[in-house]
């Protein structure tokens, strides 16, 4: 993933050097999110949830965390809410990315610096809020899922 950035950053860099445009700096962005969205989509749409596998990976340290985990969580039901997280997200970010490349090619490229982080992270935000929200109903309907801690009464 790293070369991805490296290697996109020095074609963007290149191009806006070459032709003289800051332009391709600022689509940088755009295209990165796009590219994202379209790996969370295309992995809900072959159910195989690119949200199940960062939350298996970035939950645990030890493998046999990791091996829990993935066993409770390759329950169908959990499997269906990891898919409707990774196709939310893959339409969130390719929102983002559309809304990202508007802001690159209507305003001014100091402005759109200034403008864009507060604006991603507010849209990070509501992604993450309605993911919580979403996981945390799916678990009051079937508390058998256990995707978040649950609070102790």
């Amino acid at each position: 993933m790293g070369l991805v950035f490296l290697g996109m950053t020095g074609l963007s860099v290149g191009l806006a050097v070459w032709l003289h445009s800051p332009m391709f700096i600022l689509a940088k962005g755009a295209v990165l999110t796009g590219l994202i969205g379209l790996a969370f989509a295309g992995s809900a749409v072959i159910r195989r949830p690119l949200t199940r596998t960062l939350a298996v990976t970035l939950s645990s340290d030890h493998h046999d965390g990791r091996r829990r985990l993935a066993e409770r969580w390759g329950h169908p039901l959990a499997h269906s809410v990891f898919c409707t997280l990774s196709a939310g997200w893959g339409v969130w970010l390719l929102l983002s990315a559309a809304q990202q490349g508007v802001l690159a090619f209507t305003l001014r490229p100091g402005f759109v610096l200034a403008l864009e982080p507060p604006v991603q992270f507010v849209a990070t935000a509501i992604g993450v809020g309605a993911s919580i929200l979403y996981v945390r109903r799916c678990q009051r309907i079937s508390p058998e899922l256990r995707l978040l801690p649950v609070r102790a009464s």
